[in-house]
């Protein structure tokens, strides 16, 4: 089976897997604090990653190297550099991860609250052009190190992008049909989660070559990625405690941890750690960005799960589905030419 066959049918499993998060998310978050929610969820996908560290047969396993390497973020050169003063931690792919992961998903609930989570769901899924977007940047670090780039990104690309965000907008106005009557607290806490989104995935990603340069082997890619997932999330839980602290004081309704809930969150970091590594491996087993626009049909799928088993209100559902339309097929044009 050639690379590219296999970093699509990995793309088709995290769609698949995936793309039962958003409904999952909204039926954990029991209380007014995104935070606190937010927190839990780590610890909880934190757990369920971890059986991913025996699956993967890579053949560098050694935790303390690895660890070392958070400490180092890409050159000029496009290699590897250690932190050698303060402010070079700035730079490392590690400390926005963490700063990411712990607003990411609490955005998303947050925003959830305030507008339709059909639309957040939506809007969410321009994260996956930022992906594509970080990934160029990378190739584009690498080769000017006259290493060859995994990864390249032309000007039509640039404008379906621009197609892509023009139907995210139109998705925003079907919330209403009056631009006056949105909830922009709400667009803009989408907005941002979409961004930090952006931050946690391709931290993880980057982060997942920092640790095995200059190798090229999948399975240690994806060993990686995923050591770095879980130690951006174990970071990020005092952020997402410090958050809750300054934008929801403690009040009266608390998170209460039941047996139905420990149950479903165990199911989110099930299904998490299931997308999360089929994701990665359709990123390292192949460098052709193309597989990755199967990811576009991740909304449909979380569309129908919402519509089906959530209230969801649009009041303009005609702009919501050319919206989504104009997303998915600006996005799955670049199937057209490889990058």
């Amino acid at each position: 089976m050639n690379p590219t066959t296999k970093g699509m049918l990995w793309a088709l499993s995290a769609v698949l897997t995936g793309s039962w998060l958003p409904l999952l998310y909204l039926f954990t978050h029991v209380s007014n604090d995104p935070f606190v929610w937010r927190s839990w969820l780590l610890v909880f996908q934190v757990v369920m990653l971890l059986p991913v560290f025996f699956l993967v047969p890579a053949g560098n396993k050694r935790l303390l190297e690895k660890a070392r390497r958070l400490l180092f973020y890409w050159g000029e050169a496009g290699e590897p550099v250690r932190v050698r003063k303060p402010l070079d931690m700035l730079r490392t792919p590690v400390l926005w991860m963490a700063i990411s992961f712990a607003l990411d998903l609490a955005f998303w609930v947050w925003a959830a609250t305030l507008i339709d989570p059909l639309v957040v769901t939506i809007i969410f899924q321009l994260m996956l052009i930022g992906m594509v977007w970080m990934a160029a940047r990378l190739g584009r670090k690498i080769s000017s190190g006259e290493r060859p780039s995994p990864h390249v990104l032309s000007g039509k690309h640039w404008t379906l992008m621009f197609l892509s965000f023009l139907g995210a907008a139109l998705v925003v106005w079907s919330e209403t049909a009056a631009v006056g009557a949105l909830n922009w607290l709400g667009i803009a806490l989408a907005f941002l989660g979409t961004a930090t989104a952006v931050g946690s995935l391709w931290g993880t990603v980057s982060i997942g070559r920092l640790m095995g340069w200059p190798t090229r082997n999948h399975h240690d890619l994806v060993w990686n990625a995923t050591f770095a997932a879980v130690a951006g999330r174990i970071l990020a839980l005092p952020l997402t405690l410090i958050g809750g602290f300054l934008f929801f004081p403690p009040s009266g309704d608390s998170f209460d941890l039941t047996w139905n809930l420990v149950g479903l969150l165990t199911l989110t970091g099930v299904f998490n750690a299931a997308g999360a590594l089929s994701h990665r491996y359709s990123l390292y087993v192949t460098s052709s960005l193309s597989v990755q626009r199967i990811m576009f049909f991740s909304p449909v799928f979380q569309m129908l799960w919402l519509w089906l088993f959530a209230e969801v209100s649009i009041a303009n559902p005609q702009a919501l589905l050319i919206g989504t339309g104009i997303v998915l097929l600006s996005n799955l044009g670049w199937q057209s030419k490889q990058l």
